[in-house]
């Protein structure tokens, strides 16, 4: 497998005893600390046994404004094995909402109805595919297919922590960009920074759910940040609970 690593370039000149742990930090490569991220969050091999995932996600979205623009409670299954398949489910406005995606075709269910928009049915794969990137993170960013490359660090939770780009083959211009946050200690996934066309969201993962084998996300919060990198308001918020994970 082909992997990409990046150092991360400095003018410092690592030189005697207090330099030492720096010169570390500064020798490490983005495959590196996601491999260290990855092993801290439950581990490869754990991961490549799992057959089937699914929890509980509660979502509200926030207008500018701080008021609730939209609250709802998901149940997401994952069964990665031997071939994808995802069941979101969730209820809005009173509705019954499913959207399936099962060999290799999505569809989508407002109560017993089938939605055959082409319109809706590209919303629904477009959130198919969004749950399962996030979900299999950090695991799924040691592929043949990302190049991961160190970005430097960044302050967050007074520390400095590593920023890692990650880039896909078939990225075009107009593709999300995504950076994740490592703590330098733990090497926990603690933000993640995604530039959009039209925005770009600063995501904290706030606590850890491990009533499993993993360390899956627990608490969640996106903002909008302005051009200067700030935060201008609370965008989303997120639960996650109930895991339950099924191996092969």
């Amino acid at each position: 497998m082909t992997m990409i690593k990046t150092y991360f370039k400095t003018g410092a000149l690592c030189l005697g005893f207090l330099f030492f742990a720096s010169c570390q930090k500064d020798a490490i490569t983005a495959n590196e600390i996601i491999e260290k991220s990855i092993a801290v969050h439950g581990g490869l091999p754990t991961w490549e046994n799992v057959k089937q995932l699914s929890f509980d996600k509660t979502v509200t979205l926030f207008n500018e404004d701080g008021n609730v623009q939209l609250k709802t409670e998901q149940f997401q299954l994952f069964r990665l094995q031997p071939k994808l398949f995802v069941k979101l489910e969730w209820e809005q406005e009173g509705q019954d909402m499913t959207i399936l995606f099962e060999n290799d075709q999505v569809s989508k269910m407002i109560n017993d109805s089938i939605i055959t928009s082409d319109e809706e049915l590209q919303k629904a794969e477009n959130a198919v595919f969004a749950a399962h990137y996030v979900v299999c993170q950090p695991f799924e960013l040691i592929t043949s297919e990302a190049e991961l490359t160190l970005d430097g660090t960044i302050q967050h939770n007074e520390k400095e922590c590593f920023v890692v780009k990650v880039k896909y083959q078939w990225d075009d211009i107009d593709a999300d960009q995504w950076y994740y946050i490592i703590d330098p200690d733990t090497f926990e996934v603690v933000a993640n920074k995604v530039v959009l066309k039209d925005h770009t969201s600063w995501v904290e993962n706030l606590t850890f759910d491990t009533s499993t084998d993993f360390k899956f996300n627990a608490h969640r919060k996106s903002y909008r940040l302005n051009e200067a990198g700030e935060k201008t308001y609370l965008r989303a918020e997120y639960f996650y609970e109930n895991f339950m994970v099924i191996y092969e």
